[in-house]
């Protein structure tokens, strides 16, 4: 693997893993863009940088910046794995307020995308995995 590979995937991981910064949205549609259509090593990486970004404690605190900002449905989809990841592991253990403001979001994030009927034809696979 070129070490400039290796040099760019730590790079990505330790960005997108540092959680005192804001997601750099663009960083993590490039990753996923990777694992879809990159080959082989850049495949590999992509994944195992995602694995570790779904596998962290408090991903779940940025699927709304995922699904709000992203332009790229496979990083929505992501988003949307975190989020189903977080309600089957940790919803009981999670504070109440939480629960009820990841609720809330998801259901007022339902409402704004089938509000428009262009969207609505568009995204429904979309809207499908939100009303998980």
């Amino acid at each position: 693997m070129p070490a400039i590979m290796t040099m760019l995937a730590d790079h990505a991981a330790r960005q997108l893993l540092d959680f005192s910064q804001k997601l750099d949205i663009n960083l993590l549609d490039n990753v996923v863009n990777c694992l879809y259509h990159g080959e082989g090593a850049q495949q590999r990486m992509a994944q195992e940088v995602l694995t570790h970004l779904k596998e962290h404690p408090d991903a779940w605190t940025r699927v709304d910046t995922i699904l709000e900002f992203s332009q790229n449905m496979n990083t929505k989809y992501y988003g949307l794995q975190i989020l189903e990841n977080v309600i089957k592991t940790r919803w009981k253990i999670l504070p109440r307020n939480q629960c009820e403001g990841i609720k809330k979001y998801v259901v007022g994030l339902i409402i704004k995308t089938s509000s428009d009927p262009t969207c609505v034809e568009k995204e429904k696979v979309y809207i499908g995995k939100l009303n998980m």
